[in-house]
């Protein structure tokens, strides 16, 4: 009867160890996007109900330190600018960056995540090059 346990156990650890392979390092975030808003034009915020609407749920990820973007709508590899991380954030600030194209039509990119919240998800908001608003959780 004692074997039975055997398999049980390495099921538990082998979840255990994929679950916690999966995470991103700690200079990593892995951001999921719940929302998409724009401005109307009477100048409110609304549900965004265009090509966008289709990343919702989608996920991306974040290079705390270089600033590098992987995923739509924020995607920093193909753009001829540059990326700078503003804030690199912690206990007491937010995670910020910009990304620039390069001229003479410079288009921009900005993420904000709240990393000094004391949860393991962290909200973030952030625009594409376009007029769109994005908001989530990363971890």
């Amino acid at each position: 009867m004692k074997y039975y346990y055997t398999p049980l156990i390495g099921l538990v650890l082998m979840l255990y160890c994929t679950s916690y392979l999966a995470h991103a390092g700690v200079n990593t975030y892995i951001c999921k996007i719940y929302q998409a808003v724009e401005m109307s034009d009477e100048g409110q915020i609304i549900r965004h109900k265009g090509i966008w609407e289709s990343i919702i749920g989608s996920s991306f990820t974040v290079n705390r330190d270089t600033g590098e973007m992987i995923g739509l709508p924020f995607a920093t590899d193909g753009w001829l600018g540059d990326v700078q991380v503003l804030n690199r954030g912690g206990k007491e600030n937010s995670y910020r960056a910009i990304v620039l194209s390069g001229k003479p039509n410079v288009s921009a990119k900005y993420i904000y995540i709240a990393e000094y919240k004391d949860k393991l998800s962290k909200p973030f908001w952030g625009n594409g090059d376009d007029h769109v608003i994005f908001s989530g959780l990363c971890d």
